[in-house]
């Protein structure tokens, strides 16, 4: 089992459709993949679809000691399983958090409970910033992709996400890799200057694939679909084909 908390230190980088979409990559090429959803924004599900209209199960409902991940799975009709963060309401997400809080290998533990295949793809979505839910998802990754836009908003928040990901990873004591995702890339020339930026300042740990700007992204959400299955031969499915086969490569070397 391989899992892959996706990141960002600041939000609207589109970290939830790279994740999707990652996935489903994933998927397609014949491996087992689970996505979990541990924002409260509870965004997923508008990308995987599969769930009946007024669901309020997920993730954030387990508070049970002996509650089981798969207790909270769905299967999405794109080749996936996944977990939504739910919706239990305030006083349940609060609940929730006070257990991530006291226990940092809660999810850690859930994941290994939950005996995944040897070969599964296990993908953490998590809110953007500081929060429990990335301390439980460095706790429980083997690897870490951090998403930013082209700008240079993303590229000032680039020490923060450094210094969230160093934190984190002492309190868990594990040697947690990590790599950059540029996302929505363009040719306007203040965009190329900051990925000039961005490539000066990550060396190799940023991802040599840009996801490309592209307005079927957008509508393939409207639809309820990765852009994966609604465009594959768009230009922003086809940067996500080669990031995926540039990870697994990467991840195969390591293990």
């Amino acid at each position: 089992m391989i899992v892959i908390a996706i990141v960002s230190a600041k939000g609207g980088v589109g970290k939830t459709t790279i994740t999707a979409n990652l996935g489903v990559g994933m998927a397609q090429r014949g491996l087992p993949v689970t996505i979990l959803d541990l924002d409260p924004q509870n965004a997923m599900q508008w990308h995987l679809g599969g769930l009946e209209q007024g669901e309020t199960n997920g993730i954030s409902l387990l508070t049970a000691a002996r509650a089981k991940l798969m207790d909270a799975c769905f299967t999405s009709p794109f080749g996936v399983d996944f977990l939504p963060y739910g919706n239990g309401g305030e006083a349940q997400r609060i609940r929730f958090e006070q257990v991530l809080e006291k226990q940092d290998t809660w999810l850690r533990k859930k994941l290994q409970a939950a005996k995944l295949p040897g070969n599964a793809v296990v993908l953490l979505d998590t809110p953007p910033g500081p929060s429990v839910y990335l301390q439980q998802a460095i706790h429980a990754a083997d690897f870490l992709l951090v998403v930013v836009l082209a700008d240079a908003a993303s590229y000032s928040t680039l020490p923060e996400m450094e210094e969230l990901i160093s934190t984190y990873g002492q309190r868990s004591n594990a040697d947690v890799g990590s790599a950059y995702i540029v996302n929505q890339g363009s040719q306007r020339q203040l965009a190329q200057d900051v990925l000039a930026l961005i490539a000066d300042r990550l060396g190799d740990r940023m991802v040599p694939f840009i996801v490309q700007e592209s307005p079927q992204v957008e509508e393939a959400l409207a639809y309820e679909r990765p852009v994966l299955e609604y465009k594959p031969d768009n230009p922003a499915a086809l940067s996500i084909q080669k990031i995926i086969d540039w990870l697994l490569t990467g991840l195969k070397k390591q293990r």
